[in-house]
């Protein structure tokens, strides 16, 4: 691997490590909540559509500032999945790689469970992609 092809390697991933931890930050904090927040906002799913009602109750949006922070926000992701997509390969990689190494260690009743539980986070990963499909 020439020393160009490394340096794109590791751009790429540290790029799914920043975005990847940006998500759980997010994450972690809409599970968590907000003191100002009831408990029923904390559990919600995040949704597209759920974020512009949240702005437009939170800052009092006219219907034509929520319009347009609609857009922008379906702007935004289908610019995250376009720079996203060369670079998947690579962090689809990366992490099959992890898995790969960590079954090493574990005994056989390990890697079936470790096995059932990728599994179960595909499947919740699914369902969240087609939920976001449907904003």
């Amino acid at each position: 691997m020439t020393k160009s092809q490394m340096k794109s390697v590791a751009a790429a991933f540290l790029l799914g490590a920043f975005i990847t931890g940006g998500t759980l930050g997010f994450a972690a904090g809409r599970t968590t909540g907000s003191t100002k927040k009831d408990k029923s906002t904390a559990s919600r799913e995040y949704t597209l559509s759920g974020t512009v009602r949240e702005l437009q109750r939170d800052l009092g949006l006219t219907d034509a500032q929520t319009a347009h922070v609609d857009s922008v926000l379906k702007w935004r992701g289908r610019r995250y999945s376009e720079i996203m997509k060369p670079i998947r390969p690579a962090l689809d990689s990366a992490r099959d790689s992890a898995r790969t190494l960590m079954e090493l260690r574990f005994d056989e009743q390990q890697r079936r469970d470790f096995r059932k539980l990728l599994e179960h986070m595909s499947a919740r990963s699914d369902s969240a992609r087609a939920a976001s499909k449907e904003r």
